[in-house]
């Protein structure tokens, strides 16, 4: 077990007991919370594992803690385990999901980038990309508590992508979501960049 504390985005942060309500289960939660196990590294369910699921092209479900400075790194490198066109997904917390039209991976990337710190840090904001056929399913899925949800059918790549950047299998890993959080608007914190809102209307005239 590792023992370095993941870093979050700065929009990202757990709740202190002071602004806790007068919960106790809340409270109890919340100090389970400070003893987590929320570090860098990853869990891994082989799709057998998983009945609800078998008809699906997928081998194996992952869930990657990745300290938000290497987010867009990493989903960068995991994309290149997708075939040469893929689909963005994207859209705000607790809405419908926008599939965006298949198209050329890398030209989706290059027109991410300029946009990599709403994507890494707005809490409110869920994307991913997705090649869904036949014979495969592949998804980078970045949940709005911005660590990584991955559907994929190489383990061998998978396993050897993620040693490059020293995260390793942990079975008691932790993610921040398990426990009472705060969410700040990342404009608080950099008003230069866009809005959820004014982000997704542009993915949507991009991609849609």
């Amino acid at each position: 077990m590792t023992t370095k504390k993941l870093v979050l985005p700065p929009t990202i942060r757990m709740l202190t007991e002071d602004e806790l309500p007068a919960n106790p289960s809340l409270l109890a939660r919340l100090k389970e919370g400070q003893q987590a196990n929320i570090v860098p590294g990853y869990t891994f369910t082989p799709k057998t594992k998983n009945e609800n699921q078998q008809e699906l092209p997928f081998s194996f479900y992952a869930e990657i803690n990745v300290d938000n400075t290497q987010l867009w790194e990493l989903f960068i490198a995991l994309a290149a385990t997708l075939p040469q066109q893929a689909s963005l997904l994207f859209g705000p917390i607790d809405a419908d999901i926008h599939y965006g039209n298949y198209t050329d991976t890398a030209s989706i990337l290059q027109t991410l980038e300029p946009y990599k710190t709403e994507l890494t840090q707005d809490p409110f904001l869920v994307f991913a990309l997705l090649y869904h056929d036949k014979e495969q399913l592949i998804e980078i899925y970045v949940d709005e508590s911005k660590y990584i949800k991955y559907w994929g059918v190489d383990e061998s790549a998978f396993r050897s992508l993620l040693a490059k950047y020293q995260l390793t299998e942990q079975e008691d890993l932790n993610f921040i979501d398990e426990y009472p959080k705060i969410r700040n608007n990342l404009k608080l914190a950099n008003p230069s960049v866009l809005d959820t809102a004014e982000l997704i209307q542009l993915l949507l005239v991009t991609f849609t």
